[in-house]
């Protein structure tokens, strides 16, 4: 979502007040807004594309069992003055309930905004609206055909934690509407022969990438990042950090060296390779915008990347990013709002251009960043080149493509010699006389 497009929102859109990252990790709750004006939200919460039921002991679906929800369930949550919902109690079962949509819909909101339209449900034959269902005594959570339920985190012992429901948990919730949107924007292999290992690997991808796009525009994510790394993004960090579960622990690392060559077809492993190249390129593109703006020199660009020529010395390169960073936090933060956004625009633009996905390979995603990048302008080619090479990401071995082409291979052969034809002509004419 553009920075311009947020401020607007402000102005129009409803209120409510939700956990950035979870409560655990200390963050406290924080105010956004959603594109639904208070006149046109309705208690639950829900509108037009989505509505929460707070369901009363039922039990997660399962392959026989499916939305509508049509049990027991606790009254909807009630709008408070002039029709927002940032009035409830952050401990209160209610403000669970509204977190859960907010989430969703301030989610949905980012991600229309970059792909520039409606994205329509890919279960819009069967129903009109996503089903939300917050809180079920559950020990996980799941995302399905026309609805998302949450349960909760699991204690050490193993049994299920109802201190952290994973309602709260920004990060889980965003990343399963991202598998909705490249359901919807990128469609599922058709083909039976297709054992669509490159595009269940895209799939959890895309997720994460979603969930850290979405993050970054909470103001106290961003300033609580860049005030602890001062800027060197090449480290893990809270926005690298996906899906945090707890102070050490996360279900993915996007800042991460895995390669290739180290993954097997596993969707979740697979994906690493692919979410480390895409986030490498968005950090390239905030240090290529921190040196045009006389941030940082480039030397210290250089010697902070994560590819070929970066510096081993950390201590180093740490401490020329705290001074650089003093007494510029804002300048930071524009040049890292500006590379989300880029990046943003040019996942939207990627997705939208794989909507034929049978046999899709990690190959097609990078040519089709490289058409992406050439329509917003074409300045981060080689940027997106370098990050997958350095990621193994290339041609399949064997693949068509690699094949030399020749004359032959048109049909066509190569003229012979004139002596060889003269010969041939002489022989010709004795067996004719």
């Amino acid at each position: 979502m553009s920075k311009k497009l947020d401020s607007a929102l402000k102005e129009t859109g409803t209120r409510f007040r939700i956990f950035p990252q979870p409560r655990y990790v200390g963050y406290d709750p924080e105010t956004i807004t959603v594109s639904v004006p208070p006149d046109q939200i309705q208690d639950g919460p829900a509108d037009d594309r989505m509505f929460v039921i707070d369901a009363v002991n039922k039990l997660p679906y399962g392959d026989f069992f499916g939305p509508p929800y049509t049990g027991k369930r606790n009254p909807p949550i009630q709008r408070g003055p002039q029709g927002h919902f940032d009035h409830l109690d952050p401990d209160s079962r209610e403000f669970k309930c509204a977190t859960m949509y907010a989430t969703v819909r301030r989610v949905l909101d980012i991600w229309e905004d970059y792909f520039g339209h409606r994205i329509e449900w890919h279960f819009e034959s069967d129903f009109a609206r996503l089903e939300l269902i917050p809180l079920i005594v559950w020990d996980n959570a799941q995302s399905g055909y026309g609805f998302l339920e949450f349960g909760y985190g699991r204690e050490d012992s193993g049994s299920i934690d109802f201190t952290r429901p994973y309602c709260e948990n920004f990060d889980v919730l965003a990343h399963e509407l991202g598998h909705g949107i490249i359901f919807s924007q990128v469609g599922v292999p058709v083909s039976p022969n297709d054992p669509a290992i490159d595009y269940g690997g895209m799939h959890e991808s895309a997720g994460d990438l979603v969930a850290i796009i979405a993050v970054l525009h909470f103001d106290t994510v961003v300033t609580r990042l860049l005030n602890n790394t001062c800027g060197n993004l090449f480290t893990v960090n809270e926005l690298a950090r996906v899906a945090e579960l707890s102070k050490s622990r996360q279900i993915r690392i996007a800042f991460n060296s895995w390669r290739m060559s180290d993954v097997g077809e596993e969707p979740h492993e697979r994906s690493l390779p692919l979410t480390g190249g895409i986030f490498d390129i968005m950090v390239e593109v905030f240090q290529k915008l921190l040196v045009g703006r006389g941030l940082i020199t480039q030397d210290l660009a250089d010697r902070s990347t994560t590819g070929p020529g970066g510096s081993q010395d950390l201590k180093r390169i740490d401490d020329d990013f705290k001074k650089a960073y003093k007494g510029h936090g804002d300048d930071f933060k524009d040049a890292l709002l500006d590379a989300r956004d880029y990046l943003g625009s040019l996942l939207a633009e990627t997705w939208r251009s794989l909507a034929r996905p049978n046999y899709l390979t990690y190959h097609d995603v990078l040519r089709a960043l490289l058409r992406a990048d050439r329509k917003l302008g074409g300045y981060h080619q080689e940027t997106i080149r370098s990050c997958f090479a350095w990621r193994g990401i290339s041609l399949l071995p064997g693949s068509i493509l690699l094949r030399p082409r020749s004359l032959q291979h048109c049909g066509l052969k190569s003229l012979e010699s004139p002596v060889t034809l003269g010969k041939a002509t002489q022989a010709n004419n004795g067996r004719r006389g």
